[in-house]
């Protein structure tokens, strides 16, 4: 399928977004009106509905200060692995910070979430005995898997019941490590994990990986394990910071003991340079705008359901109502362009990507943000029924 490109969206996204002038892209705000909305006309700019600003902090003020007081008064970087030279009170602060928030007893910082991933299952090569991944697992799950050199089992996506079977195929003294995404960053969705965690043994671990669901689910944005109310030693968590929170790095949640473990164990922090300082205060700072602004998620939140229930059935629409993120799925090119047209008029930026773990000619993976206004998750849902319409 080609990627639609419409000649009318041509001419809005170069002339009113400006291709080389990003800063002409109109992001939405809640507290201030929509033009488009009070005139009847289409907007000169277009709205974003794609990304994983869920929160809309990427430029919130108080995470940006924290970034500049770090770079200001230290250097930028420390240069070195933290297993070495380059550890930083900076980086504690931050560990502490994000345990403390999601209830855990530990935290290790990462350079970024794919690396995050990778250091859970480095961590636990020589104590776990097979890794059982969901079948729709991130790449870095898979990833993360497959290098770890233990024996990789997929099992169906979603499906408890596989998930059973697979670990009853396992010698008895196994010690599985069944991985999996708690929110589902390209369809939106999420895992059964608190089946997944009843299927476990008690020599086993459940690992999360919760990109998508830190700061974007659960009553107060702890995540995925927060949606199912899990506390569970089993349980391991990986996260970036640069979706829901805005800012960049990631983190492995879980034991404190593990935790120290994986310290000790896993090359994708033993050998990877600390990230910059100013990464650490923003994680923090990020972390503490997350905690008092409970009204963000909670409007994330509703925003997700409201849309939900206004979207058509079909079963082009992928969306689960507990999520920000839909994924459209055309049957061809003619509905493809009749939605990138309808997307426009309505004054969206259409946001068809191609990404791995979507069909491979590419589908609109839509993405709501706390900071977008009521009329404009109504008038998306609308410019949805029409391109289907059309």
């Amino acid at each position: 399928m080609n990627t639609p490109t419409p000649r009318r969206a041509i001419r809005r996204r170069t002339q009113g977004t400006g291709l080389g002038n990003p800063q002409a892209i109109r992001t939405a705000h809640p507290d201030r009106s929509d033009p488009s909305d009070a005139s009847g006309d289409e907007p000169s700019v277009g709205v974003v509905i794609s990304g994983c600003d869920y929160l809309g902090l990427s430029d919130d003020p108080v995470i940006r200060r924290a970034w500049l007081e770090a770079s200001a008064i230290g250097p930028l970087q420390t240069g070195a692995s933290r297993a070495t030279t380059g550890d930083h009170p900076l980086y504690r602060h931050a560990e502490a910070t994000i345990a403390g928030f999601l209830g855990e007893p530990a935290a290790v910082l990462t350079a970024t979430g794919y690396l995050a991933s990778l250091a859970v299952a480095q961590g636990l090569r020589d104590r776990a005995t097979q890794v059982l991944v969901d079948g729709s697992a991130h790449n870095c799950v898979q990833d993360g898997a497959r290098l770890s050199g233990l024996p990789v089992i997929t099992f169906a996506p979603g499906d408890p019941k596989a998930l059973r079977a697979a670990l009853r195929g396992l010698p008895r003294s196994a010690r599985p490590l069944v991985a999996t995404d708690g929110v589902h960053g390209i369809r939106g969705g999420m895992a059964p994990l608190a089946e997944y965690l009843r299927a476990l043994p008690v020599a086993g671990w459940l690992w999360v990986d919760d990109a998508h669901g830190l700061g974007s689910v659960g009553p107060t944005g702890r995540g995925s394990p927060e949606v199912f109310g899990l506390r569970d030693s089993r349980l391991i968590r990986s996260v970036t910071f640069s979706k829901a929170l805005g800012v960049a790095g990631g983190a492995v949640i879980g034991e404190a003991a593990l935790m120290e473990h994986l310290r000790s164990r896993a090359g994708a922090y033993l050998g990877s340079s600390a990230p910059p300082l100013a990464v650490a205060a923003a994680i923090a700072a990020a972390v503490g705008r997350v905690h008092r602004l409970p009204g963000r998620v909670r409007r994330l939140q509703d925003w997700a359901v409201r849309f939900s229930k206004a979207l058509p059935a079909r079963p082009e629409i992928l969306n689960d109502p507990r999520t920000p993120v839909t994924a459209i799925h055309p049957g061809d090119a003619a509905q493809a362009q009749r939605l990138t047209e309808a997307l426009s008029r309505a004054g969206f930026i259409p946001p068809w990507i191609r990404y791995p773990g979507g069909p491979g000619d590419g589908f609109f993976r839509i993405a709501l943000k706390a900071t977008h206004s009521r009329s404009q998750i109504d008038r998306l849902a609308r410019a949805i029924r029409a391109g289907f319409k059309a």
